[in-house]
C-alpha cells in the first residue's frame, strides 16, 4: 500500500510540474517563432525584390533539414492548391518548435524528476511494465487527471 501511495504521490507532483510550466512552454513556442523573424529568415523567404537570387528550397532545407525540401510537398500541394514552399514553411515549422520545445520541458522534467529507472523484464508482470504492487488503478489515475485539469481551467474534449 504504501508503494501504491508513493506512485500517486509522484503522478501528482508530476502533473503539478506539467501545470506550472505550460506557461513557459507558451513561452519558449513564441521564442522560438520569434526567432525566425529576428534573425531575418522569413525576410529573407518572402522578400520580393532580393539583391541577389535566393533558392528558396535550399534556405529551408538548411533551416530544417532534408524533411523540408519543397520537392516532398508536391502531392500535397496540389491537392491543396499551396505552393509547395509555403507548405514545407508550415510543416517545418510546425515540427521544428513542437520539437524543440517538447525538448526543452523534457529537459526541464528530467532535471525535477531524474531518472524514473528501467524495469527488466523478470521485473514486470503486466503489459505496461508494472509489477502489481506498483500498479495503480486506471481510475485513481483519471481522477488525479481529471482533478489536475480541472483546478487550471482547462478545456477537455468530449470523450463520451
Amino acid at each position: 500500500m504504501d508503494s501504491e501511495m508513493s506512485r500517486i504521490s509522484q503522478l501528482e507532483a508530476s502533473l503539478t510540474f506539467i501545470a506550472e510550466h505550460h506557461v513557459s512552454f507558451h513561452e519558449n513556442v513564441t521564442q522560438l517563432l520569434s526567432s525566425l523573424i529576428q534573425d531575418g529568415f522569413l525576410q529573407s523567404l518572402f522578400d520580393k525584390t532580393p539583391s541577389k537570387p535566393v533558392d528558396k528550397a535550399q534556405l529551408l532545407i538548411d533551416r530544417f533539414g532534408e524533411a523540408a525540401d519543397p520537392a516532398n510537398f508536391t502531392l500535397q500541394a496540389q491537392a491543396t492548391n499551396i505552393q509547395p514552399t509555403t507548405l514545407s514553411l508550415l510543416f517545418s515549422t510546425a515540427l521544428y518548435v513542437s520539437s524543440r520545445s517538447w525538448e526543452n520541458f523534457a529537459s526541464k522534467y528530467y532535471m525535477t524528476f531524474g531518472d524514473m529507472g528501467d524495469l527488466g523484464d523478470s521485473d514486470t508482470d503486466d503489459e505496461l511494465g508494472e509489477t502489481s504492487a506498483q500498479a495503480l488503478d486506471k481510475d485513481e489515475i483519471h481522477r488525479i487527471i481529471d482533478a489536475k485539469i480541472s483546478n487550471l481551467g482547462l478545456q477537455t474534449p468530449n470523450t463520451a
